[in-house]
């Protein structure tokens, strides 16, 4: 491998990140025996060896970065969640604790604005025109509300020791898939959904704005 081919891999990275986090919600939720060590181990092999400083350009270490954060974060929970399956921790408050803030530093790292890019990274990259930056800031609104409702559904699985049932991309598809099948039932112009804990168990409402 050589630098001009980070573009493959970093996007190979994050694939296999998704792929990853998808494994390790299959395996929490008890419908895969072991865990995905050989994903896991086809990044951390990537990951090692783009550390080594092979990066000159500042766009592609800062994406890489950018990444390594985000992975690093995952794989600290996922070790903290397999300790707790194997020691039967789940429910234990010291290890809903740690979890709860490994969430929240995912999703202050997941949530960072385009305007934190370091400037040399930015000046690499072609700026978007007008339409498509208004359309991202749209996405990305949308993508801050979906995050924080998603990480309040983790967070409240963790407090009554339930395992993670999605990943992120799992869950938005859920709720657009819930959000449609709503709205072409019932007349509103949106439906909102917030999290609902009851008699131990976790679960989505949704509300129907008219």
């Amino acid at each position: 491998m050589a630098e001009q081919g980070f573009d493959a891999d970093i996007k190979r990275m994050q694939d296999l990140f998704g792929v990853l986090k998808h494994e390790y919600d299959l395996y929490f939720a008890g419908t895969r025996k072991a865990p995905p060590t050989k994903e896991r181990a086809e990044i951390d092999r990537l990951v090692r060896y783009y550390s080594s400083g092979t990066l000159n350009r500042l766009s592609q270490q800062f994406l890489f970065n950018s990444f390594t954060s985000k992975y690093s974060i995952h794989c600290e929970q996922w070790n903290k969640w397999l300790k707790a399956k194997e020691e039967g921790l789940v429910a234990d408050p010291r290890f809903t604790a740690s979890t709860m803030k490994a969430k929240k530093e995912l999703y202050e790292l997941e949530k960072a604005a385009p305007g934190q890019v370091p400037a040399a990274a930015r000046a690499e990259t072609e700026a978007p025109a007008p339409a498509a930056r208004a359309e991202s800031a749209k996405g990305g609104v949308q993508n801050q509300h979906l995050r924080r409702l998603y990480d309040e559904l983790i967070n409240a699985r963790l407090q009554v020791g339930m395992v993670p049932e999605w990943d992120f991309a799992a869950f938005e598809r859920h709720v657009k898939q819930q959000r449609e099948a709503i709205l072409a039932k019932y007349e509103g112009k949106d439906v909102i959904f917030s999290v609902q804990s009851k008699d131990g168990k976790v679960s989505l409402k949704a509300k129907i704005v008219k």
